[in-house]
């Protein structure tokens, strides 16, 4: 009889803790996060060349709904049979069954924003256990400058972008730029940075005054046609890493970035690398 008891107090305790560890592995909400800038903060750019603003989606459970909201426009890109919306967010399909998708509003800013002001997307994703996360993308578009280009000399555009590791994981932000790196040492936390394999076609390490003085598209292919380099190394422990200025080409643009900052922090899955800077293109 006591055995008996005991076999059961035992499967009974192995169930307890096997629902608790499904529910602890499942209670991680869905995210709204924006790609290389503070969602809080309104976006400026010029009238009908407003440059690239990613919102990326993550859920849990795979996507059920993703409503986008702007004025009278609405909706639900995980739903809707009308293929014509896709493009404006940089998307070929709906976005139902996905776990994460990023969106680019820049087609939908320069197609749809015809006069100057400020404009609020409301954005709402909600997984298929019904969790969901709202946020608010706030954009002010801005009279284009009117400013004379010599021919084939025209400026160039900057962006910010943020790139983060978290271990082995891949470096998130990274796949535009065709870069990646790994650490190859744990005190300074040095990482080891690399083009990919599959369309980088150089890497340039540059002086830091070299981001300043290239103005135009022509001076950013002249800095990108010199030598390349196999391996760039950065310290990014305590901010070392800013002030690194290099270059890249991939899929033949070339892009020239400077890193602002860097910082890294340790967990249970690995240490975590963000540097977060500015590019030209």
């Amino acid at each position: 009889m006591r055995s008996l008891l005991r076999s059961a107090l035992l499967l009974g305790l192995l169930a307890l803790l096997g629902l608790g560890t499904a529910e602890a592995a499942d209670t991680h909400a869905p995210e709204i996060t924006a790609q290389g800038f503070d969602i809080t903060e309104v976006q400026q750019g010029p009238l009908g060349d407003f440059g690239r603003i990613r919102v990326r989606f993550e859920v849990p459970n795979r996507i059920e709904d993703l409503y986008i909201k702007e004025r009278s426009y609405d909706v639900d890109l995980a739903k809707t049979p009308e293929t014509a919306h896709f493009p404006l967010f940089g998307l070929d399909r709906q976005v139902r069954q996905l776990t994460d998708v990023t969106l680019n509003f820049q087609n939908y800013i320069n197609e749809k924003l015809d006069a100057e002001g400020e404009y609020v997307f409301e954005l709402r994703v909600t997984d298929r256990s019904g969790r969901s996360a709202s946020a608010k993308l706030r954009v002010r578009v801005v009279a284009q400058p009117q400013v004379k280009q010599e021919p084939g000399n025209a400026a160039v555009e900057t962006a910010p972008f943020r790139f983060t590791r978290i271990g082995a994981s891949a470096v998130s932000g990274a796949d535009e730029f065709g870069i990646t790196w790994k650490t190859i040492e744990s005190t300074r936390v040095i990482i080891e940075l690399t083009k990919q394999k599959t369309n980088a076609e150089r890497l340039v390490v540059l002086k830091p005054s070299d981001y300043d003085e290239v103005r135009s598209k022509k001076q950013l292919a002249h800095k990108t046609r010199g030598g390349d380099t196999p391996t760039l190394r950065l310290a990014t422990a305590n901010n070392k890493a800013a002030g690194s200025v290099f270059a890249v080409v991939n899929r033949q643009v070339p892009y020239l970035l400077k890193v602002t900052s860097s910082s890294t922090s340790l967990s249970e899955v690995g240490t975590t690398v963000t540097l977060i800077g500015e590019y030209k293109y």
